[in-house]
């Protein structure tokens, strides 16, 4: 005789994706990261970390604390994200008016992390130009990885947008699916001050200070304990889910992949650094035609 099986849909939220997803990083850090380096220390011949334009000799044990460091520091940062917000007598969110000075604290707060990497590294006496290859000389091939890297990027937007990935997410996560606060906000300002600061924030400082400390850091920090798969696996994973934002997500996990190729293909930060910074100006260029 024919039966049912009736199975419960499981619902899960933007907040649950971020938890898990963060301890899934600490995971790796924790359990994956110290096999990895045990193997390659039982067979020396394995030198994964020494693969790639970008070197890692000029880190040691010491930036395994730094590595710590830094997922204690997004720990806050997940912890305030997940605070519940204000609400008034009504039970409404308060709703808080983006000013000038109000977004000056925002980037000041950005630029923390990339200052605290530049203190690790030059109380070594590491020269952090060399480190992260800004020398102009390591650029020379710009020209090609910054525009490729960008237009990958979009195809693969344009390509689950084509699929219905904006519809899925409103299936899967609902009134979570929303817009980035970064973006929201822009959309919302009607002072030029504060649009032209969200720009200058986007396309500027948050490119140069994140890919300090992701892929200058951390991303590189994994990889001299590793190599370049696992570091690019667990420093774009936690590059994703530190952006608190369910919708971006998948899209910047990959875009942290692009990134992370093209520091590897040109031994220079100013590569990731020019992609990011022409993918936020496109996002900005695109908020604009759309909605003025």
């Amino acid at each position: 005789m024919p039966f049912n099986i009736t199975i419960p849909e499981i619902q899960i939220s933007a907040d649950s994706v971020f938890i898990y997803g963060y301890f899934l990083c600490i995971a790796m850090l924790a359990i994956v990261l110290p096999l990895i380096s045990y193997s390659r220390k039982k067979v020396p011949a394995i030198n994964w970390h020494r693969n790639g334009r970008v070197s890692t000799d000029a880190l040691n044990v010491f930036d395994l604390l730094g590595l710590a460091i830094f997922f204690c520091i997004y720990a806050v940062f997940l912890l305030d994200y997940l605070t519940p917000a204000e609400v008034d007598e009504k039970g409404n969110p308060v709703q808080i008016h983006i000013t000038p000075l109000i977004l000056a604290v925002g980037i000041i707060v950005q630029l923390v992390p990339p200052m605290l990497v530049a203190v690790m590294l030059k109380a070594r006496g590491v020269r952090i130009r060399d480190f992260l290859g800004l020398d102009w000389k390591h650029a020379r091939y710009l020209w090609v990885i910054t525009p490729g890297g960008v237009i990958l990027a979009y195809m693969f937007l344009f390509f689950i947008e084509y699929h219905g990935y904006s519809g899925w997410l409103e299936e899967q996560f609902g009134s979570d699916a929303k817009l980035q606060e970064t973006v929201k906000t822009y959309q919302e300002a009607n002072a030029i001050t504060v649009r032209i600061m969200i720009a200058v924030s986007a396309i500027l400082v948050a490119p140069i200070a994140e890919e300090i400390v992701f892929r200058g850091y951390i991303y590189t920090t994994t990889k001299r304990f590793s190599g370049r798969i696992f570091a690019t696996l667990l420093s774009s994973l936690l590059f994703g889910i530190v952006h608190f934002n369910i919708t971006a997500l998948i899209p910047l996990i990959v875009l942290a992949f692009i990134l992370a190729l093209a520091y590897e293909l040109s031994g220079s930060l100013w590569a990731p650094i020019s992609i990011h910074a022409l993918f936020n100006a496109g996002q900005i260029l695109f908020q604009e035609v759309k909605f003025h």
